[in-house]
């Protein structure tokens, strides 16, 4: 079964430290006159979604029993809020977070990869 995002957690990152970056999803040949020929390579794309999130000393260890024990050091995937109000997005940890400590508060950076 696939986990959701812990509930003591927070649901979205800090709005200045949001980055979406969309998939380079067209090919294109060379013909031998005009212009290139361009097509979608696929429907089912992966995308990435960034930013930091801060948390309390509770939720950063929350964080790590949840990145190391449900979802096997982000190999596995799980439910994330969509930031948008839809559906829950499928997602990935795409590489290992960075975490610093900002006075009582933990400043986590995650990449996430959105999956299809």
């Amino acid at each position: 079964m696939t986990a959701f995002w812990p509930y003591d957690l927070p649901k979205r990152f800090t709005v200045p430290s949001y980055q979406e970056t969309r998939p380079d999803n067209v090919i294109y040949s060379d013909v031998s006159v005009g212009p290139a020929k361009a097509r979608r390579r696929s429907t089912s794309n992966v995308w990435d979604q960034s930013g930091t999130m801060v948390m309390t000393y509770g939720q950063y260890r929350s964080f790590l029993t949840f990145l190391s024990e449900t979802i096997s050091d982000g190999a596995a995937a799980f439910w994330f809020p969509d930031r948008l109000g839809g559906a829950d997005l499928l997602v990935r940890i795409k590489e290992p977070p960075k975490a610093s400590l900002d006075g009582n508060l933990w400043q986590v950076s995650i990449t996430l990869e959105v999956l299809p």
